[in-house]
């Protein structure tokens, strides 16, 4: 049974002529019938086999009428090779309009006739517009004289298009007959049309296995790829261009890309407008996503054959860059921490977390303000992670913590060779690497005041400049700040800039510091207790004496206490079990936050109350302090020293063992190692620390007297504290 094919066209009449044309050459395969528009909208559904087209506009407005079982079939129109027998009486150099229904048309009509030999004729577009060189008095048009302006002497009619032979094969081919059709109607059809050496090759099968391995390549770009003629018709596509464009159409091949994507620009050529101009990298919008698009001419001896246009999913390439960037820092930016991980109940932290959810909605900068070891950073990190940046980097920068000569360098990068030490391919700064996410500049406050200034010129121009570069480098960071300190006053006091506090400071918070949510002590206990793995129960007494404390370290002092009573390794704590600590005053606030006074019972330490004080703790009491207090076993094997720095320091003890047990085997040996040979010591004997672990290690432990390291790699060696400090860890841990 023959197959059915529809021929669609705008008009009636043109949808008959084209009609003709296609069943005058393969009426023997199908039968034909053709529609306009207007009779294709009141219809159902098209019932035929086949729907032919010529347009991306009659596309649009029939694939809601076509069955899914139906093919369509997109071709192109060509010379009648009868109609332009005229032209070749005209003279090299003649001027002439070409008038067609658009411009698209006569674009197309001028390449096919530049393509037949006449090039040497200058062919300007005219489709209706009101101004034209008044001088030119000859014009040619393929059967749209009516369109032709009045006061032209002289009309050519070169007759309607015919179906390129690259159409009428194409359609052969769907129906199975292509081998037929070429031998036999084929050399009629090559007769009668100007037709392009893509449509020979199909048939002599010339080039054949070029085009496979072409297409092959153009399947394993990442890019979408789309391949045009010289007037932007496009021949073929890979898979990625047609997911980029699915919005616009499912179907890409045979359309213009003008008519799939107006928002490439157009060129000029010969003094006339063509479709597609070559152009580099723009940002383009497709139905509301972004695509980079690129036009590249394919071009020999001067002569444009064609163009490549390149697509790219911006979100994709930032996606790239965002990883990219990430392994060039040799660096983990990830916020572990979310508004689920924060524990407590009470009213103050509630509202504290209430406000910072709906501070993640925003986009706009956050000043943290709390004491020390409140939390500030597990509240950037969950704010973070609940905001539309979660999906990059968490960037956090301690200010107070990288020298101020490195600062700036550390912030904004660097190129090789800027500054004597510059690393070889420079150094991407902390603001680059938070592109699209966050960054959470704890420690605001210790900010030098040149560094104020260059970061609020970040925060306002969203740019950076790398240390030895003139390249701009666009940023697009949220800004999270935190501070245990006033800045207000020491805005007043001339410390800080003041146009930086209130570009920080768009949307305040407040940590409520422990002694404020003393509800929430038992729950912190309980939490703590579970992450050592250590469950203890309090005498009364113990409890009293830890909700009357005045928690001056708040959660991170009594983490720090849980950790240094799972040491003890008691199943009861009483409150001769309690630790005490140096340095906490009698009374009043730490400096720069709370302005509310503290009644001097929040200064009472926990722990016992000894009758009988030395000469040392009479001195003390006098200076308002009150002196570490320990069982005298303990301050005989362990000492002041371990002592304070098992409280501080205790999460990382393992660690710590670690350096120090392989810097004293060093010792004998009369070695210094440094972090790689720690590195490779880790691996040997099967623990599993980074590189970075193991620098911030030893320079915990420098900070302390434990160790000293040299400049460069001269390493690093135990002291004789750090070998005191050795003895009680191995005496805690066994």
């Amino acid at each position: 049974m023959k197959k059915t094919i529809a021929v669609v066209a705008m008009e009636m009449e043109y949808a008959e002529i084209l009609c003709g044309n296609l069943s005058e050459y393969l009426s023997r395969y199908a039968d034909f019938r053709y529609y306009s528009l207007e009779e294709i909208g009141a219809m159902d559904f098209i019932r035929e086999d086949f729907v032919v087209i010529t347009t991306f506009t009659i596309f649009e407005a029939i694939k809601r009428k076509m069955r899914s079982g139906s093919e369509l079939i997109v071709v192109s129109l060509t010379l009648n090779k009868k109609g332009i027998r005229p032209l070749y009486e005209l003279p090299k150099g003649t001027r002439a309009l070409l008038v067609n229904f658009d411009y698209r048309a006569c674009v197309q009509t001028i390449t096919n006739l530049y393509g037949a030999g006449f090039s040497y004729l200058e062919l300007v577009p005219y489709y209706g517009q009101r101004e034209y060189d008044r001088g030119i008095g000859l014009a040619i048009t393929p059967n749209e004289a009516r369109l032709v302006p009045p006061g032209v002497q002289r009309v050519i009619d070169i007759g309607e298009s015919v179906v390129d032979f690259n159409g009428l094969y194409h359609i052969a081919e769907a129906l199975g007959v292509q081998e037929v059709f070429a031998a036999n109607e084929g050399i009629l059809a090559k007769k009668s049309g100007i037709f392009s050496n893509y449509g020979i090759e199909r048939v002599l099968g010339e080039n054949e296995s070029l085009m496979q391995r072409v297409n092959t390549l153009l399947k394993l770009m990442k890019q979408g790829i789309v391949l045009t003629d010289v007037v932007g018709n496009i021949h073929t596509c890979n898979e990625k261009a047609q997911k980029l464009l699915q919005g616009r159409s499912s179907l890409l091949t045979g359309f213009n890309i003008g008519e799939i994507l107006p928002e490439l620009r157009r060129g000029r050529r010969r003094g006339s407008d063509v479709w597609l101009m070559e152009q580099k990298e723009e940002l383009i919008c497709v139905d509301g996503e972004n695509l980079i698009a690129a036009v590249t001419a394919i071009e020999t001896d001067g002569v444009i054959h064609g163009y490549i246009v390149t697509l790219d999913d911006f979100e994709e390439i930032e996606e790239k860059q965002h990883g990219m960037r990430s392994k060039l820092s040799k660096v983990e930016h990830v916020a572990r921490y979310h508004f689920e991980d924060i524990r407590g109940s009470s009213g103050a932290l509630r509202e504290a977390v209430v406000a910072a959810r709906r501070m993640a909605r925003s986009d706009a900068s956050i000043l943290i303000v709390g004491e020390s070891g409140t939390g500030k950073e597990v509240f950037a990190q969950s704010i973070h992670n609940e905001s539309a940046r979660a999906r990059y980097n968490f960037v956090a920068v301690n200010c107070a913590a990288i020298p101020e000569n490195l600062l700036e360098s550390e912030m904004f990068g660097y190129e090789e060779g800027s500054f004597t030490g510059a690393r070889k391919g420079g150094k991407i700064g902390y603001f680059e690497l938070a592109h699209r996410g966050t960054i959470f500049l704890d420690e605001i406050a210790e900010l030098p005041l040149l560094l104020q200034s260059k970061l609020l010129r970040v925060i306002e121009e969203r740019e950076i400049i790398k240390i030895g570069s003139q390249k701009v480098v666009s940023v697009d960071v949220r800004i999270i700040a935190a501070t245990n300190r006033n800045l207000y006053k020491m805005v007043e006091e001339g410390t800080f800039r003041e146009d930086l506090y209130y570009r920080l400071n768009v949307l305040p918070l407040r940590i409520p510091p422990l002694r404020e949510r003393k509800g929430d002590l038992q729950e912190l206990l309980v939490h703590f207790m579970k992450q050592q793995g250590c469950p203890m129960t309090f005498t009364p007494e113990a409890r009293e004496a830890l909700q009357r404390y005045h928690w001056r370290g708040n959660i991170r002092e009594l983490r720090n206490v849980v950790e240094y009573l799972s040491s003890l390794e008691k199943v009861e704590i009483a409150p001769e079990d309690l630790p005490r600590f140096e340095g906490m005053t009698a009374q009043g606030d730490p400096d720069g936050i709370s302005d509310r006074p503290v009644s001097s019972s929040h200064g009472v330490p926990y722990g016992p109350q000894t009758q009988e004080k030395g000469a040392g703790d009479a001195a003390a009491a006098a200076a308002g302090t009150v002196p570490q207090m320990v069982p005298e076993e303990e301050k005989e094997s362990v000492g002041e020293l371990t002592r304070r720095f098992l409280l501080r320091e205790g999460k990382s003890l393992e660690l710590y063992r670690f350096l120090l047990e392989e810097l004293l085997a060093a010792k004998g040996r009369r070695q210094r190692p440094g972090r790689l040979h720690l590195l490779r010591r880790a691996e040997e004997t099967g623990v599993f620390y980074s590189e970075a672990e193991i620098r911030r290690g030893l320079a915990r432990l420098g900070e302390y007297g434990l160790v000293r390291t040299g400049s460069g790699r001269s390493g690093s060696v135990i002291t004789a504290e750090g070998e005191e400090l050795l003895r009680g860890i191995r005496r805690f841990l066994g």
